[in-house]
């Protein structure tokens, strides 16, 4: 694959996940300021980082469980979207020469590769600064009542900070490979990765006004999703190529991963049993959740 190309459009989704995920691409740029105002640079790279090919299943997941509980799409897409911009901004830190020093994202180069480290940087705290400029916007217009616009952007904000993304890439920097056992490295991910996916969650439950129980069960979901899709990131790094994932792979060469420490077969089942505890978490929500297992179903495919 060509710098500056774009994998092939088919993320593997179908469906309704599909259609959820086409009505977020669409959205996406609609939320970032023009890009002829100024400063052009930056807003030129948040939009690169944000729109940039994805499987946005992120915001995928807002939005499927808030039109579980009944909640609207008009009424949510944007808090989706705040989602996938966060998610967009960890993926510029996470790539910069001082974190992984990758320089393929999504088939294309890298942010800090295209636009320098410098507005790199500054786009990445745009993308953060939007996301919750709109999230305490749209929380603002539900007028829900089990739960307040605060309650939104505490979620996030910790699904951001040091007790939840910060600071598993933290500890995943300042880790030597002999201090991680399987213990750690689940903690890390959780963190890692695994916090945002549960925001994900928790913020589709909340924007539809989801009682407390079922915000529970979401979460119990989406912690156990989360964590098994990073193991299936750590299978696709060994087992795909560029052109398949659109990304530097054999990245963790100098890292311990759930592959190293399990084999390939190991975590395929780890996945799988972490899947498994994610879908049997759903079942007092019968029918109506299977857009979730769906979900499960294609995070189970991506490591096979």
């Amino acid at each position: 694959m060509k710098p500056g190309s774009q994998p092939p459009p088919n993320t593997g989704l179908h469906g309704r996940l599909f259609e959820l995920r086409e009505v977020v691409e669409r959205r996406l740029p609609e939320l970032l300021p023009p890009l002829e105002r100024e400063p052009r640079q930056v807003h030129a790279a948040m939009h690169y980082a944000l729109t940039s090919p994805g499987k946005r299943l992120r915001p995928i997941l807002t939005l499927a469980v808030a039109e579980i509980f009944g909640a609207r799409q008009g009424r949510h897409l944007d808090l989706a979207c705040t989602v996938e911009m966060v998610h967009a901004a960890s993926l510029i830190l996470d790539d910069l020469p001082s974190m992984d020093d990758a320089a393929l994202r999504r088939g294309r180069p890298t942010t800090h590769r295209e636009f320098g480290e410098a507005t790199a940087l500054l786009a990445s705290f745009g993308l953060l600064n939007r996301a919750f400029s709109l999230l305490a916007d749209r929380g603002q217009r539900l007028k829900l009542r089990r739960y307040s616009t605060e309650d939104m952007v505490h979620h996030m904000a910790d699904a951001i900070g040091s007790s939840g993304l910060i600071g598993g890439q933290a500890l995943d920097l300042e880790s030597r490979p002999e201090e991680l056992d399987l213990e750690r490295l689940e903690f890390i991910h959780s963190h890692k990765t695994g916090a945002l996916f549960l925001a994900a969650g928790e913020l589709g439950a909340m924007a539809a006004d989801a009682r407390r129980r079922d915000l529970e069960i979401i979460s119990r979901y989406a912690k156990n999703l989360g964590l098994a899709f990073q193991i299936t990131d750590d299978l696709l790094d060994v087992l795909s190529t560029p052109e398949e994932t659109g990304k530097d792979v054999q990245q963790d060469e100098a890292r311990i991963t759930f592959v190293k420490l399990l084999g390939v077969v190991g975590a395929q089942a780890l996945a799988a049993e972490l899947l498994e505890f994610a879908v049997g978490s759903l079942e007092p929500l019968g029918r109506r959740a299977d857009p979730l297992r769906s979900i499960a179903r294609f995070v189970e495919g991506r490591g096979h």
